[in-house]
């Protein structure tokens, strides 16, 4: 915490709040391959509609495939989950099973996303 005196009648402190690290930089490509896994499987117990479900799956397999190469290409996979967010968010405006869907999917990509490199608004 640091506070000073900024002027003769005003005063500024500035307060930075130190946590146990930023969610998604201690996380391995193994751990984000297990978050991806468990998109699939709350995706796979939903009431969505088959093509929906098919498509998002299709891009959480996607980004999961490059997660796990020697070399993941971390923008190739953020726009692969990207994709099927995407088709999550759209199918929660038409289907009420969407929205708590929803519910439950976005603390993973808000956990994944750090990791990806890419703001948490990109895959939201």
């Amino acid at each position: 915490q640091i506070g000073g005196i900024a002027g003769r009648d005003q005063s500024v402190t500035q307060t930075q709040q130190v946590g146990e690290g930023i969610p998604g930089q201690a996380l391995t490509p193994r751990d984000v391959a297990n978050l991806l896994d468990q998109l699939k499987v709350l995706l796979d117990g939903s009431e969505l509609p088959a093509a929906e479900k098919e498509k998002a799956i299709r891009g959480i397999d996607t980004a999961k495939d490059e997660v796990q190469a020697d070399e993941p290409d971390k923008e190739f996979a953020a726009k692969s989950l990207q994709r099927a967010t995407k088709v999550l968010k759209e199918a929660g405006e038409t289907v009420e099973a969407g929205t708590s869907l929803w519910r439950k999917v976005k603390p993973i990509l808000e956990t994944v996303s750090p990791w990806l490199g890419v703001a948490t608004g990109f895959l939201i």
